[in-house]
Parts: C-alpha cells; structure tokens; sequence
C-alpha cells in the first residue's frame, strides 16, 4: 500500500496551476531576528528569546502573580518583537496621521513584504503595477 503525503495538490485545487517559487524572504521575529543568518544563528545557539514584557508594550498594572484582580495576566515575560515603534511611514506614502492609526501588525506586514521583494533581486521600479 502507498503511503499518501497530507498534502495532496489534486485534491487541494492548486494541480493545474502554474508552480509556486519562493523568490525572496523578509522576517520580524523575536530575538531581533531580521534575517535568515540571524535566525540561524538564534536557532543553532538555542537562544531563549522569552523575556521580561517591555515597559512600553502594557502597564505593569497587569501584571498579578496570584490573579486575584480581573483583567490582569500571570505572565511577566514573553517573545516580543524589537523596534516595534520604528516605522518610516514617507517611505511607503503614508501620512503621519494615517500611520497612526495603522496596527502595528499591519505595518511590519508592510516592512516585511517590502524586505522579501527586496530579497527578491528584483529592481524596485520592476515592481510597480504588477
């Protein structure tokens, strides 16, 4: 009998289109990885990225060991992103006002779809309109 992968492009829809390549890589990820060798180098060295939660990221007010308040957390410490507030909204064309209502989530998509287009070899003006 002929073990089956989990995946299965004929019965995902994908079989009659084009192949998919993957041309560049962008990431944000704890540690201040930023790049693949950092990653590499994070993960071969068994680094613990989990540290104590940032006094600019929530109020320490949340904080409760013992949970005897509502609305608090247990945890202390997490894997959080570095630079979080460091954004150049001009370099995408976005006004200060519009960048502050962004979500945070949304602007480093942004920054990290830039750096895997980038990543790509690609020239920039290659990419307009496409």
């Amino acid at each position: 009998m002929a073990a089956h992968s989990s995946v299965c492009p004929e019965a995902s829809g994908f079989a009659n289109q084009e192949p998919l390549a993957v041309v560049g890589v962008g990431c944000r990820l704890p540690g201040g990885v930023r790049d693949l060798d950092t990653l590499e180098r994070v993960l071969t060295a068994g680094t613990d990225v989990v540290r104590e939660v940032p006094g600019d990221r929530w109020d320490r007010q949340f904080h409760d060991p013992e949970l005897t308040r509502p609305g608090t957390t247990r945890s202390h410490a997490g894997a959080f992103l570095k630079d979080i507030d460091r954004f150049d909204a001009a370099y995408f064309g976005i006004s200060p006002r519009e960048a502050q209502a962004l979500d945070p989530q949304q602007r480093i998509l942004l920054e990290v779809a830039w750096e895997a287009m980038s990543d790509s070899g690609r020239a920039r003006e290659a990419w307009r309109g496409t």
